[in-house]
C-alpha cells in the first residue's frame, strides 16, 4: 500500500546531522544559497556548535543547474568534505559527501524523497513532544543555553516566558483526564502557532506547564506576546467529545539580561513571575 505522506516530500537537496551537538537536525535546501554556521540570526542551517562560527560556509546551487557546491568564509577554522579541506575557492557537492565543520558531520543528500520522508518522522519522534508537537525539554535546554550565548556574545535582549493552566485541575474532576489532557494538547497548539513576530521554541515544561523562549526580544515585546497567548486561549472554544471547557492560562515573563544571566535565572525569575499573575486571580501576565 503506497503511503500517501510521501507525496509531501520533495526530494529536494537536505543536509541532516550526523555527529556532533545537533546530532539528527534535518535542514531542507531551500533557495539558491544557505550559510552554515552556530548564529541562528546570521545562518540558514543553523549548527548547534560552539566550534563552529557564526557564519562558517556557505552552500549555493551552481547556476542554470541542480547542482551544489560549498565554499568555506575563510573563518580559519576550515571546512572539509569527505575529510579533504577546502582549501581554494568552492568543491562541488555529490549525494553522500560529508562535510565537517567544527565538531559536527554533516551528509548532503540530493534528492531522494523517501530518505526525506524517514528523516523527516525520526526528527519528529526525537525532537517532538508527542502531546503538543512542542519541542522536547532537553532539546528546548539546548536550545535556550544556545540561544542566551547568542544574546550575550551579541549584546541583544533574550526573554522566557513561563505559562501555566489555571483551572485544569477543576477540569480534570468535572470532565475527566481525557478532557484535560485534550486541552493541554490543544494550548500546546495555540502556543506553537501563536503569531508572535520573533523567532521562538517552546516546550512543555511539565504536566500543564509551558515555557517559551524569544530571542531578541525585550520586555515590553514579550508582555505583548505573552497577553496573545493569554487572550487566544481565553477565547478559543475547547470542545472534545461534544464535551466543552473553558481552561484560562497564566503567564510570566523574564528577559536578559535585566532578569537573569543564566538560563536557570532567567526561568527561575519568569516562574515567580508567573506565581505573581496566578496569585491575582489567574488568566492574567506579569514580570
Amino acid at each position: 500500500m503506497e503511503d500517501k505522506t510521501l507525496e509531501k516530500s520533495s526530494g529536494r537537496p537536505y543536509l541532516v546531522v550526523l555527529s556532533g551537538p545537533s546530532l539528527g537536525d534535518f535542514f531542507v535546501l531551500e533557495g539558491n544559497s544557505s550559510i552554515l554556521g552556530n548564529d541562528p540570526f546570521r545562518a540558514d542551517v543553523v549548527i548547534r556548535d560552539i566550534e563552529v562560527e557564526p557564519e562558517h560556509a556557505e552552500l549555493r546551487r551552481e547556476p542554470d543547474s541542480s547542482g551544489f557546491v560549498i565554499r568555506d568564509l575563510g573563518t580559519g577554522k576550515g571546512t572539509s568534505v569527505n575529510g579533504e579541506p577546502i582549501k581554494d575557492g568552492t568543491q562541488p557537492l555529490h549525494h553522500g559527501d560529508r562535510i565537517f565543520i567544527g565538531d559536527s558531520a554533516l551528509e548532503f543528500v540530493s534528492q531522494d524523497p523517501l530518505r526525506e520522508h524517514f528523516h523527516n518522522e525520526i526528527q519528529r519522534l526525537i525532537n517532538e513532544d508527542y502531546l503538543t508537537g512542542l519541542t522536547v525539554k532537553n532539546r528546548f535546554d539546548e536550545e535556550f543555553e544556545h540561544a542566551l550565548e547568542t544574546a550575550r556574545v551579541q549584546g541583544l535582549p533574550l526573554s522566557v516566558l513561563m505559562a501555566d493552566i489555571d483551572n485544569l485541575k477543576k477540569i480534570n474532576d468535572a470532565y475527566g483526564h481525557l478532557v484535560g489532557e485534550f486541552i493541554v494538547g490543544e494550548i500546546g497548539r495555540i502556543i506553537r502557532e501563536s503569531h508572535i513576530q520573533h523567532e521562538r521554541c517552546a516546550t512543555r515544561f511539565g504536566g500543564d506547564e509551558y515555557q517559551i523562549l524569544l530571542p531578541g526580544t525585550t520586555k515590553q515585546e514579550a508582555l505583548e506576546a505573552a497577553e496573545e497567548i493569554r487572550r487566544e486561549v481565553e477565547e478559543y472554544a475547547f470542545e472534545h467529545n461534544g464535551t466543552a471547557a473553558n481552561p484560562t492560562i497564566s503567564l510570566g515573563v523574564a528577559t536578559y539580561p535585566e532578569d537573569g544571566q543564566t538560563t536557570i535565572e532567567l526561568t527561575h525569575a519568569a516562574d515567580e513571575a508567573l506565581y505573581r499573575a496566578k496569585r491575582t486571580g489567574g488568566n492574567a501576565i506579569s514580570d
